[in-house]
């Protein structure tokens, strides 16, 4: 036994699963002891308070206590903060499922574009394997770029959106642009529609308050994830659970302990600050 923590009379339980999710905004705030709103780690020789070594995440000093449990160095596992982003962004390793889900949905009332009644969309259902199923949706719904509507006969209308517009099921007839990456940016971009007039010529019929090509910010794209369903997010192969499509957006950052991020001692007087420089606002 380590003779550096005290033995626990505690039973020792045993683990049946492990569950992978994401951490929604509002379970990374009820985790978290303290607000970080500055870059700096001390102030006046002390941690600052509010900084990224507040004394409310844990103790790394052997002469003080962490503020939140009162327990000394070795005895305190250390705590989580969390920084508030002044706008939502991409995470890198989320962006490339965030525009596969972006080409699944319809950009205006985040409704999957599939129709419910394709049986390439029934069969993609049927598939348990969260990733494939996504994969499957997808197949079905790109190259979509009308959200699905049915005519009073039950089949797909997709040329006249404003005629059919009384009598759509299950879309809203809003045209979707083609969305494309480029590194850390997503950009849409609008077809303009064509019209034959009285003289059978052509006319260009530009979209209403549109641009034809736009860069998506993370707060338009979090807009769109936040409208769909539950229900949807379960098709697309997510647990509501434990992950929905917004929660890959960064709205709020969990600032880790300082036990996992400690100074690195240069001798016994000195310590680089090397390893918290990266944590800096």
């Amino acid at each position: 036994m380590d003779v550096r923590f005290q033995h626990s009379p505690c039973d020792v339980s045993k683990v049946k699963s492990v569950q992978f999710g994401i951490l929604s905004p509002e379970e990374i705030r009820q985790i978290s002891v303290a607000l970080i709103e500055h870059g700096e780690t001390t102030e006046k020789g002390k941690p600052k308070v509010g900084g990224l070594s507040d004394p409310r995440l844990g103790t790394t000093e052997r002469k003080l206590k962490c503020e939140t449990c009162m327990a000394s160095m070795a005895e305190c596992p250390g705590h989580f903060g969390h920084l508030e982003l002044a706008k939502p962004m991409f995470h890198i390793g989320f962006i490339k499922t965030v525009l596969t889900i972006l080409r699944c949905v319809c950009f205006n009332c985040s409704k999957i574009l599939a129709n419910k009644d394709d049986i390439r969309f029934k069969q993609a259902l049927k598939i348990r394997n969260p990733k494939n199923r996504l994969r499957r949706i997808y197949d079905v719904c790109k190259g979509k770029r009308i959200c699905y509507i049915t005519d009073e006969t039950g089949g797909p209308e997709e040329e006249d959106v404003i005629e059919f517009a009384k009598k759509k099921k299950g879309g809203c007839g809003a045209q979707q642009p083609n969305i494309t990456i480029d590194g850390m940016k997503i950009i849409a971009e609008y077809k303009i529609s064509k019209k034959k007039n009285d003289n059978n010529q052509e006319q260009q019929i530009n979209l209403e308050n549109t641009e034809k090509k736009q860069l998506l910010t993370a707060e338009k794209v979090l807009n769109v994830l936040k409208r769909i369903t539950n229900e949807d997010s379960q098709r697309l192969g997510f647990n509501p659970e434990y992950v929905r499509p917004d929660w890959m957006i960064l709205q709020t950052l969990p600032i880790p302990p300082l036990a996992t991020r400690p100074a690195v001692m240069m001798n016994t007087s000195n310590k680089s600050e090397s390893l918290r420089e990266g944590w800096k606002l």
